[in-house]
């Protein structure tokens, strides 16, 4: 372990005074930085010590509760004006708000129609409702189901969907 590594070990564990912490800028900026401890430079009591730079001024900062936003003295934030919103229309109804509500209303017709057996003339044989799920088979039975007391997972798939469509119409109205 590096020398730094064992002063900041040993910053963090508390097992260090101040004179040493004064004498690193780099421990004396962690400790204000993790404590918000504001530890001042040292200055030399021996002349020859001396390096015959003026005295450094040292401000204290202000601190905030957000140790990540620094506030700098004598300078105030400007509030900026927010910009003009354009007015939201009313009542205006789009051609996918038409078109969305046309094709809801006309789904769920088609899907209550099928579930009543109003297209049964379509097929020869004993089924009278399209089945969703087989209706690239309507040529054959498969793409056929038995009447109404009986309902299929995609006749409340189709009933189901289209209620949602018409709900999006209507929301986007």
């Amino acid at each position: 372990m590096t020398t730094n590594d064992s002063k900041v070990k040993r910053l963090l564990d508390g097992d260090i005074d101040e004179e040493e912490i004064a004498s690193d800028p780099v421990l004396a900026s962690l400790a204000e930085r993790i404590f918000g401890l504001n530890i001042e430079p040292i200055t030399p009591t021996k002349p020859s010590l001396s390096d015959g730079l003026p005295p450094v001024e040292v401000i204290t900062a202000k601190t905030s509760h957000d140790s990540m936003i620094e506030v700098v003295p004598g300078v105030e934030p400007i509030p900026m004006p927010l910009p003009a919103l354009p007015d939201i229309p009313k009542g205006e109804v789009g051609k996918k708000g038409k078109f969305l509500m046309i094709f809801g209303v006309s789904s769920l017709l088609l899907a209550v129609a099928n579930i009543f057996g109003a297209f049964g003339f379509l097929n020869g044989g004993e089924g009278t409702r399209i089945n969703w799920a087989g209706i690239h088979d309507i040529n054959n039975e498969m793409g056929w189901s038995e009447a109404y007391p009986v309902l299929g997972i995609p006749d409340y798939v189709a009933v189901v969907a289209s209620i949602l469509v018409l709900i999006v119409a209507f929301v986007r109205k």
